[in-house]
């Protein structure tokens, strides 16, 4: 709590006004980015982006990058945050599976491997990307994901 004070230019007791714990400061913080991704989405959708869930993703990524890790690399480790970022992952691939039109057994699989890749993929490129090729990201992430579902059916 005092590095998240001393990061925030307050004390660590404004810090405790706002949350009780750390457990209540990790919740808010996994609240803010999913709520964060399902806005950017609605907005992606509603504005006909062609690569909906990639530039959803970066966004996010991008805006609050210590709270996508935490939701998609360490929050599902943690046994009292576990339960959030399943169920939020499970969104994901519900999402991603309403817009795969064929589905069949070798394929009920496709889903959760998009949302999976697509995760990885993100999360490498916020490591390791250099944001002035944000763009180029994005298309090649885009058509990368494009060819595996053809290559499932």
């Amino acid at each position: 709590m005092e590095d998240v004070a001393a990061a925030s230019g307050i004390t660590k007791l404004i810090v405790y006004r706002h949350f009780s714990s750390k457990e209540d400061l990790y919740r808010a913080v996994l609240e803010q980015v999913s709520s964060r991704m399902v806005e950017v989405f609605v907005d992606n959708v509603q504005h006909g982006t062609s690569t909906v869930g990639v530039r959803t993703y970066l966004t996010v990524a991008r805006e609050l990058p210590d709270a996508f890790v935490l939701l998609w690399r360490h929050a599902a480790r943690e046994p009292q945050f576990a339960e959030h970022a399943e169920a939020f992952r499970h969104r994901a691939v519900e999402v991603a599976a309403a817009n795969l039109a064929e589905r069949g057994p070798l394929t009920a699989w496709a889903p959760e491997a998009l949302v999976d890749t697509l995760v990885a993929q993100v999360l490498d490129w916020l490591a390791h990307g250099d944001p002035a090729h944000d763009d180029e990201f994005l298309d090649r992430a885009a058509r990368g994901l494009r060819a595996m579902v053809v290559a499932w059916r």
